[in-house]
């Protein structure tokens, strides 16, 4: 009886879709046959209504095949269509204006541009990818308000690190990223080629749907799939080019090395050792040795299309790009497959698969060498051995480094999900959707036997190998209703997901292989590593469950309402706080939409929004809220009789009181159109308080932790400005445009934890120097040392201003701040530099005419400092950058180089190693032409472009270093340049074919 009960309603449901009519179809546009999202269906006379999905197809249950169906799409014309018992019915809708009303991808859905509440970037594919990078981070950079975009290397393959508005937390800052609804961590999977779109989530309520991974924004991306109206069509894009560096460090050459040692030596009390310098010459540029004009490619090949019941999407790609430094290189392969099934009149299913191959070539770490190494020193002795670089600087050979360089790096990754879509009662739609995420990567690194020099040698061979594999699962179920009817337009979802990760990492060591070649780079080969665990084997886990909801308003498309709520429950934390709520809550006001501005010719679309939220942020260590035990300490001696035990320590102690990290924002924009909205524009002013911030607090060294336990306690704002304009027109058969966004950024410590006043970090690697410190009052990572007030030019002044302790004539003079005569780490270190820009930009242009078109990117940011880190190693007879020349020799000479030293005094970390970090660059230039589609179609071609292209060709900046952009995953080492792997400029051309 029970089992009956339970087959009722579904006995129930079977009956009302059996007596209603089903009717389907694609809605696209007249002229492009691109598919119309959104676009909306209604049957006459009734308030019976559906609106197209992300493919432009409906379906929609009438109560007669004699009705007739009203399609509507802002910016087109209305037509009336009647049914005459058809079950399938596609139609093309033509453009009523120019200006359509977008549809924007959200969390969980899409919405009308007007309709929306909340603060929301779109970027299209096609503007992304006149960038040649093999990472899709890397291409938003200058594209998006809000949104900062440093390439975290130059290395080849490497990512960037994004900030949206801000940072917000002391722990890991990045976004959310959401790939066609699998949550991520990380893309560099994704294949630029396969993008349609891009939309940037910034505000609460935006973000809120994603509860506690929308702290940091979130970045959702939407792959290309085929359309139901579309033929099959083969598209092939490549490009071809070199990678150089932008701009080489200026340094000094051999001759005045020479001379700048001799000064060295006699400042140090020592005969000077070169008798004449003029005799080196010019010498070695150890830039131009490890530095080349590097090849990188991009080929891709695409398949789309699709018939009355299914669609398809299929890619290939293989991108390469090998490194500006010799030694390092990027290979990547990858396979994209986007189906979706009509299976009946109320069951879709679809997929998004993804299969990656990676092959990369990790190149020693030798831009320090480079920068350090002796001018007076060539890369081969007369006989052609490598050379002793350390003869006349404390360095290795970087030719050598190279040449024994053998660490390599495989990946296979496939992402992708599967999702079921069941529409019923009309306006219904239940969507489940499952995703998966696995990652293995192994990596080999070989060190052979070799001896250079004293500081360059290996006696015996040794060989890493690290297999780590990451796999994680989502289930995601959401139940969706969408109703229009006469004045009124509501959509309502509901929905739980749940979300399980697990990687493990093994790591091995052998020493003493049997030979040097590949085949022998195996464990077996060699001889468990003395001196250390020969293995390792670790692993980490989490888990979440959640729930969610959100409805949309719209009354007489003036007065919008926007509100939802997630509860996400975590593993991370203790069950007394396992669970967090994040609520959020919006309104919009379409004034140009109002009766009394019809009348009117200044304004074409005014819009007004509001909105607040409370976000979380879950990326902690997930041990944080237990106790971490080292077992592997050894023994200990215990008792009378001295016996030894095996003995462990704790590494971090448990705080089952861990609450979730709570951002709360607000926001406040305007939307406005002028000039038959040829001028558009997007103003929003936010504010946003990260509380509860989880960071280590100070405990007593007899507790015996090594670690300090994590609590809730740090306070961090940011607030700014955001804006975006453009201008679009044509004129006769030139077309043009241009675009420029731009944001603020104010970022100030509110509290810290109790006993933590302050957080150093920002270490500098040079006798543990650290360069940060975080406090109340200032930005996250602010810079922390002592300020430069001159040289001491004569033993008056030594004899007579404050010192810190055994400086000489000719040594730097810090300010004493508190006026006490004496120079000290207490009391006369104080904030000398903000690593956060104030203030980011992007501006571009574009123009074409008769086949032809042209597009111009700037991109840039100010208000902010970065550390030359590099310029502090001097623990050793080094090479020097060209500032050098202009130091103290005397009195008079100088008041800001002192006399030339190696470390000491002089290298103090001070507001002489800071230098602006405001640039502006030509991120990129393109021309291309188009055949025209009277020759194009004699040659049985859809498509056919050629274009060339140049990245990064200029940078105007005060910096010193390779480049501007210097940033770190860790927020406390944000703008401290030691020398890392310098980003490239490029210079490509490429193709663009389909037919």
């Amino acid at each position: 009886m029970r089992i009956c009960l339970l087959f009722l309603p579904i006995l129930f449901l079977c009956s009302v879709l059996s007596a209603q009519v089903i009717v389907s179809g694609i809605i696209s546009d007249a002229t492009t046959g691109e598919s119309l999202i959104g676009a909306n269906v209604v049957v006459k006379g009734t308030l019976i209504g559906t609106a197209a999905d992300l493919d432009g197809h409906y379906e929609i249950s009438v109560p007669s095949a004699r009705d007739t169906l009203v399609f509507s799409y802002t910016g087109y014309i209305t037509q009336d269509v009647p049914i005459l018992s058809r079950a399938v019915i596609d139609i093309a809708l033509g453009v009523q204006s120019q200006i359509l009303d977008e549809i924007v991808v959200v969390g969980y859905g899409v919405q009308r541009k007007s309709d929306l509440t909340g603060s929301i970037a779109t970027i299209k594919g096609d503007d992304v990818r006149s960038i040649a990078s093999g990472n899709v981070e890397q291409m938003l950079q200058g594209k998006v308000a809000g949104v900062l975009v440093t390439p975290n290397s130059g290395e080849p393959g490497a990512g960037a690190i994004i900030r949206i508005r801000g940072t917000g937390t002391l722990n890991d800052a990045s976004p959310l990223y959401v790939v066609d609804n699998m949550l991520l961590n990380d893309i560099s999977f994704l294949n630029p080629n396969d993008v349609e779109s891009i939309e940037v989530l910034k505000d609460a309520s935006a973000t809120a749907i994603y509860g506690s991974r929308g702290a940091n924004g979130v970045i959702i991306i939407t792959t290309k799939r085929g359309s139901r109206t579309e033929k099959a069509s083969i598209n092939v894009d490549a490009y071809f080019g070199t990678e150089s560096v932008i701009d080489q460090i200026s340094l000094v050459n051999a001759t005045e090395y020479a001379m700048l040692t001799n000064e060295l030596a006699l400042n140090s009390g020592s005969p000077a050792p070169f008798a004449d310098p003029s005799i080196f010459g010019i010498g070695t540029d150890w830039q131009d040795v490890i530095y080349r004009d590097a090849p990188i490619m991009n080929l891709n090949f695409g398949v789309s299309g699709g018939g009355e019941k299914s669609t398809y999407n299929v890619s290939a790609n293989y991108f390469k790009q090998e490194g500006v430094i010799r030694g390092s290189d990027f290979d990547r392969i990858s396979l994209r497959v986007n189906n979706t099934y009509n299976v009946s009149s109320f069951f879709d299913v679809g997929h998004s698969i993804a299969l990656v191959y990676r092959d990369r070539k990790i190149g020693p770490g030798i831009v320090g060498t480079a920068l350090r190494t002796s001018p007076i020193t060539a890369p081969f002795d007369s006989l052609g051995n490598f050379s002793d670089a350390s003869i006349y600087s404390s360095t290795g050979n970087a030719e050598a480094s190279i040449f024994y360089n053998n660490n390599n790096e495989q990946g296979h990754r496939a992402v992708g999900n599967v999702y079921g879509d069941v529409h019923f009662l009309k306006n219904f739609t239940f969507r489940s959707n499952f995703g998966l995420d696995i990652e293995f990567v192994q990596g080999k690194s070989y060190n052979p036997v070799h001896d250079v020099s004293s500081i360059q040698q290996n006696e015996i061979s040794d060989l890493s190998i690290h297999n780590n594999r990451q796999r994680s699962w989502l289930w995601e179920n959401t139940l969706n209703y969408s109703k229009e009817w006469r004045d009124h337009r509501v959509n309502v979802l509901v929905g739980t997901t749940a979300q399980e990760s697990y990687g493990e990492n093994f790591e091995g060591r052998a020493e003493n292989l049997l030979g040097t070649s590949e085949e022998f780079f195996f464990l077996d080969a060699g001889v468990e590593q003395t001196g250390g665990n020969a293995l390792t084997n670790n692993g980490n886990t989490w888990s979440m469950v959640s729930y969610l909801g959100r409805i949309n308003y719209v009354l007489l498309d003036r007065y919008l309402i926007t509100a939802s709520i997630r509860a996400d429950g975590s593993s991370k934390f203790g069950e007394a706080n396992r669970y967090g709520y994040f609520p959020s809550f919006a309104v919009g006001w379409n004034v140009g939409n109002e009766s009394f501005m019809q009348d009117q010719n200044l304004l074409d679309r005014l819009k007004f929004r509001a909105s607040w939220g409370q976000i979380g942020n879950e990326k902690i260590n997930s041990e944080a809220a237990i106790a971490v035990v080292d077992p592997n300490l050894g023994t200990a001696v215990f008792g009378p009789n001295e016996q030894t035990y095996p003995s462990a320590t704790p590494t971090g102690l448990a705080n089952p009181e861990l609450r979730w990290e709570e951002t709360s924002q607000t926001n406040v924009g305007v939307e406005f159109g002028l000039l038959n909205n040829r001028l558009t524009a997007e103003v929003d002013y936010y504010r946003r308080v990260t509380s509860d911030i989880l960071t280590p607090v100070p405990i007593p060294n007899y507790v015996g932790s090594q670690g300090d336990p994590i609590v809730n306690a740090a306070e961090v704002l940011n607030r700014g400005f955001d804006f975006t304009a453009g201008w679009q027109d044509q004129r006769g058969k030139v077309g043009y445009h241009f675009n420029i966004v731009g944001s603020t950024v104010y970022n100030e410590v509110l509290a810290l934890g109790e006993g933590k006043e302050e957080i150093f970090g920002g270490g500098l690697g040079f006798g543990g120097i650290l360069g940060t410190r975080t406090v109340v009052g200032l930005p996250i990572g602010s810079f922390y040392g002592y300020v430069v007030d001159g040289v001491f030019q004569n033993t008056e002044e030594l004899n007579t201003l404050a010192k810190r302790g055994g400086e000489v004539v000719g040594d730097l003079r810090f300010k004493d701040l508190n006026g006490d005569g004496v120079i000290d780490d207490e009391n006369d270190r104080t904030y000398i530099g903000n690593p956060i820009p104030e203030f980011i930009y992007g501006f571009s242009a574009g123009a074409d005419f008769a086949g032809f078109d042209f597009s111009i990117e700037f991109n840039g940011q100010s208000g902010n400092d970065l550390i030359n880190a590099k310029k502090m190693a001097r623990f050793g007879n080094y090479n020097y950058e060209v500032s050098y020349l202009d130091r103290w020799h005397g009195e008079g000479t100088s008041n800001f180089e002192p006399r030339v030293t190696n470390s000491g005094h002089n290298y103090e970390f001070s507001n002489r190693f800071v230098e602006d970090g405001s640039y502006m660059r030509l991120r990129n230039v393109q021309l291309g032409y188009t055949l025209p589609e009277t020759i194009s179609e004699r040659l049985h071609l859809n498509t056919f472009r050629v274009y060339v292209s140049g990245t990064n060709l200029v940078t105007w900046t005060d910096f010193s270093g390779y480049s501007p952009e210097v940033s770190s995953e860790n927020v406390l080492e944000v703008g401290i340049d030691g020398g890392s792997y310098p980003v490239a400029k490029t210079i490509i051309a490429g193709l663009n074919v389909s037919f």
